[in-house]
């Protein structure tokens, strides 16, 4: 029987398992069917013990359902951090990462010391650090750990990458040492350095990759204790791992192949495409990723938490400056995400409404503000007509029921639409209109509709 782990090997197997059980919180333990129900279990304990006090649960029809809560006026630092701080590792790879720090950190310490005095080493021209077949023999040597050379060398080129590490070649051998502390790090800099934490503690909770802002601070020993946020997306890490790959396509104009998977249907599409740009919902917290499609030969928008990975398949400069100018050209018609379909590429609205001038001078605003470039025409006193052209009206729905009670006529060229929101208000007037109508609240439904 497999011993339950509390690391992970994979971050991206329990992604979407995050999701749908703790922050949609909308599935069950018997929904669960991709394996067995241990293999549920096994990743509910290791979800928990990443996010203990911030679980909660309830029990509907369906059965116990599971979800994050928290208040961000109680939390310093996004909890869903923890899973990127899981990752499994061999007993190899911790001997390996104690040994490397400990004889580089003590070859510097000798260095330093024999510094200002001309030895054999120095008139020999020895470069500073060590090389993979040194580090392993010393390990051998003093420890009795017997680690193939070209083992301790992937490491070495891992903690590379990573910045920790610095490499010089010299003839056939390649040359480890500790990397250089950054600028900031030194005497002289201490005090700018702690009040860039402070930004840092903005960043590592409201940009993008807020994770590295959260890794800096544990490494100074600091916490976010400056910044809450009202609005708080916390979901937004996950999707970072994606987001990644993508930002770096637009730079440098390349072309991807999405796997996005289908939060409705289940499907899973493969779409090959250049990202131009990265949308986000301030009112949903949503991102999606606009690229143009090659095959379709049109834009579209997919979410970034439906997609499961990105392919590189090329790069072509020219060809996404010319999509990202066509974007340009086509965003004025988006009054959300929505690019139209093939067959009727764009729809019209036109609604009058009664705004008092001088009362509800803010409702005017609230038109030219967040109409989208839609036309404000004042036809006579009170009386204002709104009408735009754009892809899709069905998206303006919500923000055109936010002028509930002053709406007097509505009209569209999606006729569905319309009806869809008169048949809401009817519902609602038959809810409160008719047994509570009064003089004070009839001019809180609409005067006048038409299709």
């Amino acid at each position: 029987m497999a011993q339950f782990q509390e690391l992970i090997k994979n971050f991206d197997r329990i992604r979407d398992y995050m999701r749908q059980f703790y922050v949609y919180g909308f599935k069950v333990r018997g929904e669960f069917t991709e394996k067995s129900t241990r293999t549920y279990d096994n990743e509910r304990r290791r979800i928990e013990s990443w996010l203990s006090g911030c679980i909660s649960s309830d029990y509907t029809a369906k059965g116990k359902q599971i979800s994050i809560s928290a208040d961000s006026r109680s939390i310093s630092s996004n909890p869903l951090y923890s899973a990127w701080k899981s990752k499994s590792f061999t007993d190899n790879d911790l001997l390996l990462h104690f040994f490397i720090l400990h004889y580089l950190m003590q070859h510097r310490k000798a260095e330093q010391t024999a510094e200002g005095f001309q030895t054999e080493q120095a008139v020999s021209g020895t470069h500073p650090g060590m090389t993979a077949g040194e580090l392993a023999d010393q390990i051998s040597t003093d420890f009795g750990c017997f680690f193939d050379s070209q083992t301790v060398r992937l490491k070495l080129k891992e903690y590379e990458n990573l910045g920790l590490l610095s490499s010089v070649r010299h003839q056939k051998s390649v040359y480890y040492d500790l990397a250089q502390p950054m600028l900031l790090e030194q005497p002289e800099f201490h005090r700018l350095y702690k009040r860039l934490l402070t930004a840092v503690s903005f960043f590592s909770e409201a940009a993008p990759f807020g994770f590295i802002g959260n890794t800096i601070l544990e490494r100074e020993y600091q916490t976010n204790s400056c910044f809450c946020f009202k609005h708080y997306f916390m979901v937004h890490t996950l999707e970072d791992g994606i987001l990644y790959p993508i930002l770096q396509a637009i730079h440098r104009g390349g072309c991807l192949e999405f796997e996005n998977h289908s939060q409705r249907s289940g499907n899973i599409t493969f779409i090959q495409g250049f990202p131009l740009q990265i949308f986000a919902s301030t009112k949903t917290g949503r991102r999606y990723a606009c690229i143009y499609a090659v095959k379709e030969r049109r834009f579209l928008n997919l979410r970034l938490d439906c997609i499961a990975s990105v392919k590189q398949l090329g790069e072509s400069l020219e060809e996404a400056a010319q999509f990202r100018t066509l974007l340009e050209k086509n965003r004025s018609l988006c009054f959300g995400v929505f690019f139209g379909q093939k067959t009727v590429r764009t729809e019209e609205i036109c609604m009058k409404l009664f705004v008092d001038e001088e009362r509800e001078e803010h409702i005017l605003e609230r038109l030219y503000r967040e109409g989208k470039g839609g036309e404000v025409l004042r036809i006579r006193k009170n009386e204002y007509l709104y009408s735009g052209v754009f892809f899709d009206v069905n998206e303006m729905l919500s923000w055109v029921k936010s002028f509930t009670g002053r709406i007097m006529d509505i009209q569209s060229s999606s006729e569905s639409s319309v009806i869809k929101v008169i048949s809401d208000w009817k519902s609602m007037y038959r809810m409160y209109g008719e047994e509570n109508e009064t003089p004070g609240n009839k001019a809180d439904m609409p005067l006048d509709i038409d299709v």
